[in-house]
């Protein structure tokens, strides 16, 4: 009995934590939407292909191979917040996108990271 119990219970669990491909992109829409400053990103379809890990929003970037990092290079006055898309193929050249906000740039950060991890 106690076995099943806990079995219940974790899949409950799982349930509750887990989200599809779909949810993920509609909540980062979403963030995309209310939190980007630039306008490409901001009014871009997200597209994201599960088996090669290629996220496309305009311009098409696959996971495994691109780095995508935040930086801030604004000052207390005028705060710039930036996401990058840097390729393993071309290290010296980068996409940056602007965000509103550290914390927007982070929710979009974890959005992607759990795409990646789905399968």
């Amino acid at each position: 009995m106690r076995l099943i119990l806990v079995t219940i219970i974790s899949l409950i669990t799982l349930n509750i934590h887990a989200q599809s491909k779909d949810e993920i992109i509609k909540e980062l829409e979403s963030v995309l939407k209310s939190h980007c400053v630039s306008t490409d990103l901001k009014n871009a379809e997200i597209y994201y292909n599960t088996e090669e890990k290629i996220f496309d929003f305009g311009e098409r970037y696959d996971l495994d191979t691109t780095k995508i990092t935040y930086e801030f290079v604004g000052t207390s006055e005028e705060p710039i917040y930036i996401l990058q898309f840097v390729r393993d193929s071309n290290p010296n050249s980068s996409t940056g996108f602007f965000f509103d906000s550290k914390k927007s740039v982070y929710q979009v950060l974890d959005l992607i990271y759990s795409l990646k991890k789905l399968e």
